[in-house]
């Protein structure tokens, strides 16, 4: 029975460890605890929640930064007035 290693980082900013490479193909930090922001995390950025060009709100990561949704590699502020 063969068996597989993954490879594995830990994050530079939380400890964490996360499967894969500390970089996607596209050059981004790969997030390990990618999720939706809650209204706390929303408040604490300063200015508005970035959206893509879709309009879909981007996500959070382990330190509360936004990361773009799948559909996007690139985040566009929300600056309409």
């Amino acid at each position: 029975m063969s068996r597989c290693r993954l490879p594995a980082v830990r994050c530079e900013h939380c400890g964490s460890t996360r499967l894969g490479d500390a970089v996607t193909y596209d050059g981004q930090p790969s997030p390990h605890a990618p999720r939706i922001a809650s209204a706390a995390v929303r408040a604490k950025y300063s200015g508005p929640w970035p959206t893509c060009r879709h309009g879909i709100a981007a996500l959070a990561d382990c330190v509360d930064k936004p990361i773009p949704p799948a559909c996007c590699p690139h985040l566009i502020s929300d600056t309409t007035p």
